[in-house]
């Protein structure tokens, strides 16, 4: 059985963790502590490579590769709700972190929670 994803981390908490960030590392280590998952959209994933500095870019593919963490793609018959997520928020990669947060009935790390908009109510961990 796949262990259950606790929490999501969005493009800007990727580009955290990239930079060091304490606050992301300590979601990582307590959530695989309690045999869960941190989920990264793909979307989030390749957005947070694109963003982090090139001495930061191998960190980025060291989170991809972490026990705790598990790489999830959207699903290709999900494309309209991904695409009307993206038309509200105005990002793709943000609109797949709201979509997998909710899907997973988990929470929402992030360094910008404003770019969520009306989603008032997303348990977000701020950074």
């Amino acid at each position: 059985m796949t262990a259950s994803i606790r929490v999501v981390l969005d493009a800007s908490a990727i580009v955290a963790y990239a930079a060091s960030s304490i606050a992301v590392g300590e979601i990582l280590v307590e959530v695989g502590d309690e045999g869960a998952r941190v989920g990264l959209p793909v979307f989030c994933l390749a957005e947070a490579y694109r963003r982090v500095p090139d001495h930061d870019v191998a960190a980025v593919g060291l989170l991809a590769g972490h026990p705790a963490v598990v790489v999830v793609d959207t699903d290709p018959g999900e494309w309209m709700p991904l695409a009307q997520a993206a038309r509200d928020l105005g990002r793709v990669d943000t609109a797949a972190a709201l979509l997998l947060t909710i899907g997973a009935d988990g929470h929402l790390m992030t360094s910008d929670p404003d770019a969520y908009g009306d989603w008032k109510d997303l348990p977000i961990i701020p950074i």
